[in-house]
């Protein structure tokens, strides 16, 4: 049973990779439609992303039940085990390819966290530009919120005139 454990976990870190060099692929094409304002495209990017997320997190899922059945078959208590010391235990052949596997992971997740945060970034420098353009364009009186931090809407107290056409 014990074999089978690690061979489950095994592929569920090898599903992992995938997930997460996908994951990657799909940041850096994020990426290029930031750049170039393909909304059409980002809007695909986008939920396609959130398909591998949701892939991802299920497969984070059942790794975590393989541990808890594994510290359970292994009399391991408080389902307290590290991969290090899970790593410790099992034969060298084994060992070697869930290193490997997350050698690789490691260095994945480093990348997309790389590429996500380049892709804040953008959108933050975006959203600043936007509010700076609002901000030429529009009397001081529509620099405020309509929306309550609640989602009711507050009283209209604005004029209705949007843009000052005096230039």
């Amino acid at each position: 049973m014990k074999n089978l454990l690690l061979n489950e976990l095994t592929e569920t870190f090898e599903r992992l990779s995938t997930t997460y060099d996908n994951l990657l692929s799909t940041a850096k094409t994020k990426h290029d439609f930031l750049l170039s304002g393909n909304m059409e495209g980002l809007e695909t990017i986008l939920y396609q992303e959130k398909n591998q997320t949701e892939i991802a997190q299920l497969l984070e899922e059942k790794r975590q039940n393989v541990l808890f059945r594994y510290c359970k078959e292994n009399n391991i208590k408080d389902n307290r085990i590290t991969m290090k010391s899970l790593l410790n235990n099992i034969d060298d052949m084994s060992r070697a390819k869930i290193e490997a596997i997350l050698d690789g992971l490691t260095l994945v997740v480093k990348e997309l966290q790389d590429a996500n945060a380049r892709n804040a970034t953008l959108t933050n420098y975006s959203l600043e530009v936007t509010e700076d353009i609002i901000r030429i364009f529009c009397p001081p009186a529509f620099q405020h919120q309509t929306y309550c931090n609640t989602g009711k809407k507050n009283e209209n107290k604005l004029p209705m005139v949007l843009i000052d056409t005096k230039v």
